[in-house]
């Protein structure tokens, strides 16, 4: 997820949850928002780690492969 689908996915959650606080409880919105976008920054963190492992392995394998054939 890029930065700005980042962004744009925490001010839409923003806004859904403002709604949300303005009509009645439940309460400390941003708290949680918060913690959202904590976690929705630690996947993204966790499948970038995965992917860079995946090419960096499909890249060993290919070395391996030319270095002997």
């Amino acid at each position: 997820m890029s930065d700005r689908t980042h962004d744009r996915l925490a001010t839409a959650l923003r806004r859904v949850l403002g709604a949300r606080e303005r009509t009645g409880p439940p309460r400390n919105l941003d708290a949680r928002l918060d913690a959202i976008e904590r976690d929705i920054a630690e996947v993204r963190t966790r499948v970038n780690a995965l992917f860079f492992a995946v090419i960096s392995v499909a890249i060993g394998d290919l070395v391996v492969r030319a270095v002997h054939p």
